[in-house]
């Protein structure tokens, strides 16, 4: 460092040196679990199948979708390919079934004309052919008649595929899209619209999550496409359409993905139930179970192998047409966050785990109840915004990032923390009072007895700085300790000098006693503690005065003194003891210091402490005084200091006050307080119980009273 330059850059203390090298620490090791979280998770499979699991939960069924009852499907099952549960009269009344019966499948298309025939007839809005007719083959004309009859009302299925080259194509490796074969088609009227009926599955699993609404083959081929190049619509899309609902959203190029809708509503028919007269009847209702409905007819039947795995399940190739017809209609698609939001999510759940784990660095346990609970409120918040917003986000990856982070750096805090701890635990235990380092050195066997407690009399004190939290709050830190430590020191050094225990520090306040360790008798130690109390006031004031040249704030400090007996022994556990006492002495002792602010007074002595020691203080009366956690009042005296002469005409007259007051003599104490007040204007315990005697003279107390005042606060 350059010469004269210490302030510019100050040399940080060893704290401060520990406190950066933990933080560098703690960062290093969120920043390499931002790094696995970018690069190993990815590629673990279980993290990615669980991720995709989580994400299928979190979007869960479209419950609320609308129009899933307008969907009817006719399913090509088992029993419609057999036909073996119906009787051979049953067959034979129906041409339909006949036909079913002789040819097998793939059937005579005329039995699809003849239901599209029954269906229309019922009154259907639309029907969706989910079967691909790519050659020709016996019935066409009668498909072909049907289809002519009812223009506008049906879509054809059409397919990509790889097994077959377009003749236009040179390769036979790009795909195909077979349309429906001519011989279907109407001769006279428009042909009828073609959609493709392929879904294509996830490129991270086997899992259908999307409906291409429209595509290319060059889109298929991952290339751009051509702006001359045919576009072909799916199945859905030509549905959507022709019943003229919008299109807007489905002209994207791209997959969308989709909620799949609680299809438990849409009814389930077999094929053969359109022929069969009783299943017509009952199962269908005459047919007004398709009146204005959509009807898909397609396979269900495990041999015909048109099975999608999908988050709802395995499900027939129709039934997702249904999914994505009702997703269009509903417009229930959504958005999956992608990998650049993966990113900046897991940046962020390790950069959340940093400031917790660094925020509750010396307390672990709080640190990983955080943690969890930050866990929660994302997988809340991933969910409100998949449910909310459409936009689905990573739920398992962030959150094993931000556990993994936050583990280890609450390990390695604890880690440092013992380490330290143990460091710490060997120098502080050398710093206790002087009295008991010497009793210990000169008396052990007796010191070791009465750690193991002891109940005696002795004299309990509190002090504390007025208005600190606030100031050390507002205050820079370093400076805030200076001057505590000032502080002090100051006052410990008079407490040792008076043969005093300093029994703890409570931040700005000091616990001191009397009599616990060494007494020279009950009045010894009682005299001992008020000659401390007034000397540290002497003190104070001196401090003050050179804090005000220093530019720093004074400080006020109110202190209270009880004498009783308490409870004297090593407290704690086994990990850390120490030598302290307890009881109802030393909470009395904490009230009065309380009510130094409230009357003004910097000293506030109990009355057994006032009998102790009234021979060699000047005492005066502050009040009888209900303290809280108190049954029976106590009264309260401040110091006036040393009894060297005679108390003052003025001290006299304000006992006086006080001997009316509580005699209920009001306006006689009302009079010699006023005179009081006259001679010191700023008195505030004279103005306190003129305010009293005031109010007592208007509405007198009831016959019980007793002159004590009812403290509400500690």
């Amino acid at each position: 460092m350059p010469p004269g330059l210490g302030n510019l850059w100050p040399v940080p203390s060893v704290e401060e040196k520990r406190r950066r090298r933990r933080l560098v620490e703690l960062f290093c090791i969120c920043f390499a679990v931002i790094q696995i979280g970018w690069f190993v998770l990815p590629s673990l499979e279980v993290v990615r199948g669980t991720e995709l699991l989580a994400q299928d939960k979190i979007i869960s069924v479209d419950k609320s979708a609308a129009h899933a009852d307008e969907v009817v499907f006719i399913a090509i099952d088992e029993r419609s390919l057999k036909l073996d549960h119906l009787w051979p009269e049953e067959i034979e009344e129906s041409p339909a079934l006949a036909s079913m019966a002789e040819t097998g499948f793939p059937w005579n298309r005329a039995v699809y004309a003849a239901a599209l025939e029954r269906i229309f007839a019922a009154g259907a809005r639309l029907v969706l052919l989910d079967l691909i007719f790519d050659k020709p083959r016996e019935g066409d004309a009668e498909l072909a008649a049907t289809l002519e009859k009812f223009p506008g009302r049906v879509v054809l299925a059409a397919n990509y595929s790889l097994d077959e080259a377009d003749p236009n194509i040179a390769h036979d490796d790009i795909p195909a899209f077979t349309l429906p074969v001519e011989t279907v088609q109407p001769k006279n009227g428009p042909p009828v619209p073609a959609g493709y009926a392929n879904f294509w599955t996830d490129k991270r699993d086997p899992v259908v999550r999307t409906a291409l609404y429209r595509t290319t083959l060059s889109e298929l081929k991952n290339e751009r496409p051509n702006p001359s190049e045919t576009i072909f619509a799916s199945l859905s899309f030509r549905a959507i359409e022709l019943l003229g609902l919008p299109t807007d959203r489905l002209t994207t190029h791209r997959p969308l993905a989709f909620r799949f809708a609680d299809t438990s509503a849409v009814p389930v028919f077999p094929f053969h139930s359109l022929f069969v007269p009783q299943e017509w009847k009952q199962a269908l209702k005459d047919g007004e179970a398709l009146r204005d409905k959509i009807v898909i007819i397609g396979p269900s039947a495990s041999r015909l192998q048109d099975f999608h795995v999908t988050p709802v399940g395995k499900i027939p190739g129709p039934m997702l047409h249904a999914h994505a017809l009702l997703a269009a209609m509903n417009n229930s698609f959504y958005v999956r966050a992608g990998w650049l939001a993966r990113a900046g999510l897991i940046a962020l759940a390790c950069l959340v785990a940093f400031v917790i784990c660094w925020r509750f660095r010396r307390r672990p346990v709080l640190a990983f109840v955080s943690l969890i609970a930050t866990a929660a409120l994302y997988v809340g918040i991933v969910y409100a915004l998949a449910h909310w917003a459409d936009y689905l986000l990573y739920p398992i990856q962030p959150t094993i990032c931000l556990l993994l982070a936050g583990a280890s750096c609450t390990a390695w805090n604890f880690a440092q923390e013992r380490r330290e701890s143990s460091r710490m635990r060997s120098t502080l235990e050398r710093y206790v009072s002087r009295n008991v380092v010497r009793e210990i050195l000169d008396n052990r066997e007796d010191f070791l007895n009465a750690l193991g407690g002891t109940r005696r009399a002795m004299t309990v004190f509190f002090s504390d700085v007025r208005g600190f939290t606030s100031f050390s709050e507002s205050a820079d830190a370093s400076a805030v300790v200076e001057q505590l430590n000032e502080y002090l020191g100051e006052m410990v050094s008079v407490i040792f000098r008076h043969n005093g225990t300093v029994d703890k520090f409570m931040g700005d306040g000091i616990m001191a006693v009397w009599g616990n360790v060494v007494s020279e008798g009950a009045a010894t130690d009682a005299r001992r503690a008020v000659e401390a109390a007034l000397e540290m006031q002497s003190r104070l004031a001196k401090l003050n005065g050179e804090w005000t040249r220093r530019g720093w704030k004074t400080f006020t400090v109110g202190m209270g003194l009880h004498h009783g007996e308490a409870v004297f022994g090593n407290i704690g556990s086994n990990e850390k003891m120490e030598p302290t006492v307890i009881g109802d002495t030393v909470n009395l002792a904490s009230r009065v210091e309380g009510l130094t602010k409230k009357y003004g007074v910097s000293i506030c002595i109990t009355q057994p402490l006032a009998e102790l020691v009234s021979d060699t203080f000047l005492l005066r009366s502050v009040d009888l005084v209900q303290v809280v956690g108190k049954s029976r009042p106590v009264e309260i005296f401040t110091v006036v200091g040393p009894r060297s002469e005679e108390p003052s005409e003025w001290l006299k007259r304000y006992e006086g006050a006080i001997a009316d007051f509580r005699a209920r003599r009001f306006e006689e104490a009302a009079t010699a307080f006023k005179r009081c007040l006259e001679e010191n204007a700023g008195d505030r315990l004279c103005a306190i119980h003129l305010l009293r005697c005031e109010t007592f003279i208007a509405e007198p107390p009831p016959e019980d009273w007793t002159g004590t005042e009812i403290a509400t606060s500690k």
